[in-house]
């Protein structure tokens, strides 16, 4: 079992995540956002993105943009959903323009960043999300993207502080103890990483990702009998199939080491 692999799913499962939101400046600074069609189907777009009818909400934000070309609000939403369906050009065609129209939309460098991100364009990535966190220091997208860009690149103490500003920010913040977590096992730390998945667990019991990586900590630890238990909690919960039959290979791995130190 990869828990490397399994963990930074997490990481970029986190990365690809982007809210919709409108913008106060970004209405300001459009000459026609005030127009009560285009306001109207913008707020429409962003309530069907939240549902994650992605489609829908990307006709909405056209129809905004028709009746109101430089509405930021929808431009920016419009390259955030670009952005979630793997529409990686189209996205930053949209935040680049929104960008020009207000340089001050923080939301708009934290999607773009994570767009360059994608592409495999580091510097601008680092770049935006740079920015989106100057703006607003707790940017808790631009924070979890620019630690994930920090992983990337081979950076994981300048992640880890990320992710714990992050933490200072919302100290039940399960997605940031996860990955925080999975930085501190990266970095040798066992006991501050069973601190953070432990967190993870009294707020959600059943989150088989947090029992995996218990069970992989224990078993780097050498201690099996912990991990043991840990992987066999995961079992009870585990549905896939093939996610079973790897535990289940684990499991025994460790019960021979077990009788073994015996």
């Amino acid at each position: 079992m990869s828990v490397r692999t399994l963990l930074f799913t997490l990481v970029l499962v986190l990365a690809t995540a982007a809210a919709f939101a409108a913008s106060s400046s970004a209405v300001r600074h459009s000459s026609e956002a005030d127009d009560s069609q285009a306001a109207d189907l913008t707020h429409l777009g962003i309530v069907k993105a939240n549902a994650g009818d992605l489609d829908e909400a990307v006709e909405l934000f056209d129809k905004a943009l028709s009746a109101s070309g430089r509405n930021v609000t929808a431009l920016c939403n419009r390259g955030k959903v670009f952005l979630n369906q793997g529409r990686v050009e189209k996205a930053l065609a949209d935040l680049d323009k929104a960008l020009k129209l207000d340089p001050q939309l923080e939301g708009a460098y934290m999607a773009r960043g994570m767009a360059h991100r994608l592409r495999g364009d580091f510097p601008k990535a680092f770049k935006d999300l740079n920015k989106a966190i100057s703006l607003n220091a707790g940017n808790t997208e631009a924070l979890i993207n620019r630690a994930a860009f920090f992983f990337d690149t081979g950076e994981p103490e300048n992640a880890f502080q990320d992710l714990s500003k992050l933490i200072e920010l919302n100290p039940n913040m399960i997605n940031a103890l996860g990955n925080r977590a999975y930085i501190l096992e990266q970095l040798g730390r066992y006991d501050e990483a069973v601190k953070d998945l432990s967190d993870v667990l009294a707020q959600e019991p059943s989150n088989i990702m947090a029992m995996k990586h218990m069970g992989f900590i224990y078993r780097q630890k050498g201690e099996p009998t912990k991990a043991l238990r840990w992987y066999r909690m995961a079992l009870k919960v585990e549905t896939d199939e093939s996610n079973r039959n790897r535990l289940n290979a684990e499991i025994l791995d460790l019960e021979r080491m077990s009788k073994q130190s015996r």
